[in-house]
């Protein structure tokens, strides 16, 4: 018992708010978002990676097996601890509780948080007036999303822990409530475009030997407005890795040389989510109304669902899918192109460096339209990237390919179905040294190209450059 009396909080001291945060998965919209929108232009975590104890120097001196376990531990020598352990527990007499206080922690740095938590329960259901055991398993909880019983056990080691550690559990304490807080999302851009009805550029179509003018109002159109949105969100721990997840967001856009394309939305969400030190999975129910021109436009209704799995502290695989059904307002649109979608996608994410992260993904959806010659099956792949450099200086890109295929051809114009090849590039560029209150502008650009089989109508592109202002509290 000597061994564990002297050794202070193992667990890491320097992992904060930050940590509290998940990456989430991609938003269940296909194409039209990445997963690097619904991620902070900040450094992404660190590694949760012990940081060494404060060891007494008579711990640390000699050659037993306990001193060799305490050493291992503050060198956060993982892979000497097993077969030390498996030896020490061979020996007559053992610590059971240093035993079980190292594996614990060798558990911990392998991400295997359950089987951590249940050593360190197993010590202070055996010695309950240990202080540093319950601020470890506090922090471990605390790493495991299991933030009500985090606060328990970091609110009964505080009262005992010298002043620097009582700091420090006050720090997770806030981070736990921090999470659990309403989360406002605020952004604005100036945004000019040349094509806003995404028209085909071509003023003339041939149809079957004969040559058609387009009118002045179906080739592309230039306006320029500014895009808004706000939202809100929060998750609350139900109990153990159960929670409960909030949304809400308006969002649109106001065009002051055209407002006949003037668009808002309105989003509602409410869900599930069960999370972990390691993978995250929850599903969300959700409404939507658009407005366009001033008139109501659009509703749409329904569900998504998503999983992530941590494969290491660089890698991680996320999976998101569901199907919604989107409803026109005007009773002729309705009956052409009221629709149902179901959708898949699958995101590999490695982070190079906490301040470096690259990804990759799949998609596929297939729009079920009233009029078959309008359904569609879109099939694509993207890949990006997210750095922040040391003097504040960040970069965002990406690239996206999709192909669509239609499912009937056309019965009016052309015998033959319809197929598009998409492309999109996106960039964005900021400073963190310039801003203001927390308000960061990034520089964007953004290129759209479609090439259609069908030319004359749906072969376009359209090229922006636009500035934004994000701030995530």
């Amino acid at each position: 018992m000597k061994t564990l009396l002297l050794l202070p909080a193992l667990l890491p001291t320097l992992v904060f708010a930050e940590t509290a945060q998940p990456i989430q998965p991609p938003a269940p919209v296909f194409f039209d978002t990445d997963p690097a929108d619904n991620m902070p232009s900040e450094n992404l975590p660190e590694s949760d990676q012990p940081a060494p104890p404060a060891f007494s120097d008579g711990l640390t001196r000699g050659n037993s097996l306990e001193a060799q376990i305490n050493r291992a531990m503050l060198a956060r020598d993982w892979p000497s601890l097993p077969p030390l352990l498996t030896q020490y527990e061979q020996t007559p007499d053992y610590d059971t509780t240093l035993y079980r206080y190292a594996l614990g922690a060798l558990r911990r740095s392998q991400m295997r948080h359950d089987e951590a938590v249940s050593l360190y329960r197993d010590i202070l259901d055996e010695q309950p007036g240990l202080v540093y055991p319950r601020f470890d398993l506090g922090v471990m909880l605390f790493e495991n999303k299991q933030y009500r019983e985090a606060a328990e056990a970091l609110q009964q080691a505080q009262a005992k822990l010298p002043p620097a550690m009582h700091r420090i559990a006050g720090q997770y304490l806030a981070a736990i409530q921090k999470a659990q807080s309403w989360q406002p999302d605020i952004s604005l851009q100036y945004e000019q475009t040349d094509n806003v009805n995404n028209a085909a550029d071509a003023r003339t179509i041939d149809i079957n030997g004969q040559t058609w003018q387009k009118t002045a109002d179906s080739l592309p159109q230039s306006v320029r407005g500014i895009r808004y949105g706000l939202g809100i969100s929060r998750e609350k721990n139900l109990r153990g890795n159960h929670f409960a997840r909030l949304e809400a967001q308006g969002s649109g856009v106001h065009y002051w040389d055209n407002q006949e394309y003037n668009e808002q939305t309105l989003r509602l969400a409410a869900g599930y989510r069960f999370q972990n030190s390691r993978s995250a999975w929850g599903i969300m129910p959700f409404a939507e109304q658009n407005w366009l021109g001033g008139g109501r436009y659009s509703r749409v209704t329904g569900a998504g669902a998503d999983y992530s799995r941590r494969l290491n502290n660089q890698w991680r695989l996320m999976f998101n899918g569901g199907q919604y059904w989107k409803r026109y307002q005007d009773e002729r649109i309705a009956a052409r192109y009221n629709s149902r979608t179901p959708y898949l996608g699958a995101t590999l994410l490695y982070a190079a460096t906490p301040a470096w992260l690259l990804y990759g993904g799949l998609d596929w959806n297939h729009e079920l339209t009233r009029e078959t010659e309008q359904a569609s099956v879109r099939k694509g792949l993207r890949i990006g990237t997210v750095k922040t450099f040391s003097d504040g200086l960040g970069i965002r890109a990406n690239l996206r390919y999709g192909r669509r295929t239609f499912d009937a051809p056309g019965l009016l114009v052309y015998e033959f179905k319809r197929k598009d090849h998409e492309y999109q590039a996106n960039a964005a560029l900021w400073h963190n040294k310039i801003q203001w209150k927390g308000l960061v502008p990034q520089l964007n650009f953004r290129y759209q190209k479609t090439d259609s089989n069908m030319s004359g109508f749906y072969s376009r592109k359209n090229t922006q450059w636009f500035m934004s202002v994000e701030k995530r509290f």
